[in-house]
């Protein structure tokens, strides 16, 4: 039981830090599209190259989020598989 425990703790430890990396790019996309929503970014000079960044770093952020997710659930399905053997 301890070898086990041992064995699965990388495991774990690769889906905590996934999780936490998940929920940090949800944030960072909730803030972006906080930013995004504000009718004063829409006002002034330069006001769509700031709407095209935000909306650039939002679509980055979406996809590492889609990227840590699957990380997330491959380490929960690696995690679960080594605590059947």
């Amino acid at each position: 039981a301890a070898a086990a425990r041992t064995a699965a703790a990388p495991l774990r430890r690769a889906a905590r830090e996934a999780e936490a990396k998940a929920a940090a790019l949800g944030a960072e996309i909730a803030a972006l599209e906080k930013k995004i929503a504000d009718p004063t970014l829409y006002g002034g000079d330069g006001a769509a190259a700031r709407a095209a960044d935000l909306n650039r770093r939002r679509a980055a952020a979406v996809r590492a989020l889609a990227a840590a997710e699957a990380e997330w659930l491959a380490a929960e399905e690696a995690l679960e598989r080594a605590s059947e053997d």
